[in-house]
Parts: C-alpha cells; structure tokens; sequence
C-alpha cells in the first residue's frame, strides 16, 4: 500500500496511453498536474474523464507509481463502508 508520509506530500498526476507499460511513457513534464497532497491526486483522478486512449497514473512523493487499479482500490478505501 502507501506509506503514510506520501498522504500529505505532492503529488504529480499524469495521463499515459492505456497500451503503455505503466510508468513506462516519457511525457512532457507540461502534461504533469502536481497536488498539494497525494487525496487530492486521487479526488481528481477519480472524478474527472481521462482523454480518449489514456489512464490517469498518479506518481507519489516517494516515487511510488500508482495505475489506475490501485487508483481504484485507494479511492474504494477513501469512501469508507
């Protein structure tokens, strides 16, 4: 999972090709979106359309890189029951 320190650290998200291994994608630091804390990220990635072809991949302060499955998953866990 995440470590804890990452919740309140920035956070950059990114949009890669789905086909793309993830992480694997050299992008324009331009399409980089940074947050203020890795909720925010997920809040966004979350509640707004990626563009046609592409998946929100959110990269932590500790390098961790979260795809759209653990994207999920911690979204699901924000919620609560």
């Amino acid at each position: 999972m995440v470590p804890k320190t990452d919740w309140d650290a920035p956070a950059h998200l990114q949009y890669e090709p789905i086909a793309s291994p993830q992480g694997g994608a050299s992008r324009d630091p331009s399409d980089v979106t940074e947050f203020e804390n890795l909720r925010e990220a997920v809040h966004w990635a979350m509640n707004n359309e990626a563009p046609a072809g592409m998946q929100a991949v959110i990269r932590t302060s500790s390098g961790a890189v979260l795809g759209p499955a653990m994207l999920e998953e911690i979204w699901l866990s924000l919620q609560g029951p």
